[in-house]
């Protein structure tokens, strides 16, 4: 290697290092300003940003258009008391053919109760002789429950 050699290699690692270093700081700042933002909208304090914000790359949105709308949130779940999912399920029962599966009961129910909750009322009254189940299902395919005919009402239960 001749000393021209070893003087470019060596001036082009200081430029690599350079530009290396260039990068890291515009990603701090970025991520800087991006914490004081989120500070800023959680806190609700009017404060000044104090690390300098990199060029825009992008112009600036013209006047005359509107700012975009922020897509509506979706409504909270409604939490449900004890035994209120099971009181609806064992009155959907009635709406149901004999022969049904999950699906049909979140049809009738109106809405998509929580996976396990609505499986572990199902269950329950697999034990309780309201339910049998007419066929397991896994993966894509839905277990099957039929009706049970009793004497008693399943509000006695």
């Amino acid at each position: 290697m001749t000393r021209e050699e070893y003087e470019q290699r060596k001036r082009r690692l200081e430029e690599q290092f350079r530009a290396g270093v260039e990068l890291l700081e515009v990603g701090y700042r970025e991520q800087m300003r991006a914490l004081e933002l989120v500070w800023k909208a959680r806190s609700g304090e009017g404060m000044e940003l104090a690390i300098p914000a990199a060029p825009e790359t992008a112009p600036p949105p013209a006047r005359d258009e509107p700012p975009p709308r922020p897509a509506p949130a979706a409504p909270p779940k409604r939490r449900r008391g004890a035994g209120e999912l099971r009181e609806e399920v064992l009155e959907a029962l009635a709406s149901l053919p004999e022969v049904f599966d999950r699906n049909q009961v979140c049809a009738v129910l109106g809405y998509q109760p929580d996976r396990s909750s609505l499986f572990r009322i199902l269950r329950q009254l697999t034990f309780e002789d309201v339910l049998a189940l007419e066929k397991f299902g896994g993966g894509r395919v839905t277990t099957k429950y039929r009706k049970i005919e009793t004497d008693s009402s399943p509000d006695d239960l």
